[in-house]
């Protein structure tokens, strides 16, 4: 059985508890959102990616973060992890010999032994920014909002890219696949700009079974308000609970149907 999930950073955990439960035959391939993504100290930053490449378990650490604060060479809100350091690092270094954001990542996926195959929704640069500032309004990238949401007063969100595109990996994931599930992760951060990335909803067949795994959206509440109306579920939909086992039953008896 062929199961493709759209899943954020926080859908991790659950993401890592299905693939434990696969027989030998599954393909599971998991398309994040990239709308997260930025430069920082000449690096791309893919969080979202770079979550659901850690493998469980792995020790934290932020060394490199600490020392450029302490020069003051970064933004606080762009602190990260050691971990994360090390894969934008192999990332950045692909991506400027040539490789696509998804040869990249379909690469450091390898390496980490990971049991799915993780693909960017998109090749293209596409960054969300959060407009706040009231009476003086301004941008600002969705991370540095995320970073401190208590401290904006978010009026409206915007798409930055100047072309936008769903991969043509992805593009062969949809055609292939026998079930799509929308994990349990942020609606407003994860799912919906994955499902509204020009040329995804028109490969999602009326007939393809969608698992949408139910879930309380995890985004600031701000931030869900003045994001919009939440995408309509595409395809033949069925809920289910965030409940692994559950979702990969209910999987099984929509394929056979």
């Amino acid at each position: 059985m062929r199961i493709t999930i759209v899943s954020g950073a926080d859908g991790a955990p659950f993401l890592h508890d299905l693939a434990a439960r696969l027989a030998p035959e599954d393909v599971l391939t998991v398309i994040a959102p990239t709308v997260r993504d930025h430069w920082s100290a000449w690096l791309k930053a893919s969080p979202d990616l770079d979550a659901l490449l850690l493998v469980p378990g792995t020790p934290t650490t932020y060394a490199v973060a600490d020392q450029l604060r302490t020069i003051e060479y970064s933004p606080e809100w762009q602190r990260t992890s050691d971990q994360d350091v090390a894969t934008r690092l192999v990332r950045t270094e692909l991506i400027g010999t040539g490789f696509s954001l998804t040869e990249a990542t379909l690469a450091a996926a390898t390496r980490s032994g990971l049991p799915y195959a993780l693909l960017p929704a998109c090749e293209q640069r596409a960054e969300l920014h959060v407009v706040v500032g009231g009476d003086e309004p301004r941008a600002i990238h969705v991370e540095e909002y995320l970073a401190d949401p208590g401290a904006h007063s978010p009026t409206e969100t915007v798409l930055v890219a100047e072309s936008l595109s769903v991969s043509p990996t992805v593009v062969t994931a949809l055609q292939q696949t026998d079930v799509l599930v929308l994990a349990p992760s942020s609606r407003t951060l994860a799912i919906d700009p994955v499902l509204r990335v020009p040329g995804f909803l028109d490969l999602v067949t009326d007939d393809l079974p969608v698992i949408v795994v139910d879930h309380e959206d995890s985004a600031p509440a701000d931030l869900v308000r003045v994001a919009g109306l939440r995408e309509a579920d595409p395809g033949d939909t069925h809920a289910a609970p965030a409940d692994p086992a559950a979702v990969l039953d209910l999987a099984r008896k929509l394929v056979v149907a």
